[in-house]
């Protein structure tokens, strides 16, 4: 299990990136590239939201 700290950075960042901050975007590339575990997280967090708007259509 990944520790706390970087994944809540971690799903902030997914946040910000999805809305569009394109500073949040490039943060999370550099770190991406730089660790492979990251990568895998942020592959399952875009999956869970994936997933998670599926189940939950706008209105």
């Amino acid at each position: 299990m990944p520790d706390r700290d970087w994944l809540d950075e971690l799903v902030e960042l997914h946040v910000l990136a999805a809305s569009g901050d394109s500073a949040a975007a490039s943060a999370a590339e550099r770190w991406m590239s730089a660790d492979p575990a990251v990568r895998q997280a942020w592959t399952e967090v875009e999956k869970t939201c994936d997933r998670i708007r599926a189940e939950n259509p706008p209105r």
